[in-house]
């Protein structure tokens, strides 16, 4: 990953797809680069300005930390944060 420039990762809230609990995973990198990804597959579906190399640690990043991010996406109650609460 390039160091001059800040890696930002947001994700929603955990989400049911064909019986399977899963959660999307946006990362974010200056102006316009993005790679979008589902737990817990560890797949990145979409992405612009990333090498495949970098994708590819995306992608292991999010199938080794799966867990964590599937329990930290339990505490996110979109309505919540669209109400401002």
């Amino acid at each position: 990953m390039r160091k001059d420039e800040e890696l930002r990762m947001t994700y929603s809230g955990l989400l049911m797809k064909d019986g399977e609990k899963m959660v999307r995973v946006c990362f974010e990198r200056g102006k316009g680069d993005y790679a979008e990804g589902i737990v817990p597959r560890g797949v990145i579906e979409k992405s612009s300005g990333f090498t495949p190399e970098e994708i590819r640690q995306l992608s292991v990043y999010i199938q080794d930390n799966a867990a964590d991010i599937i329990n930290r996406a339990k505490g996110v109650h979109f309505l919540n944060e669209w109400l401002g609460r």
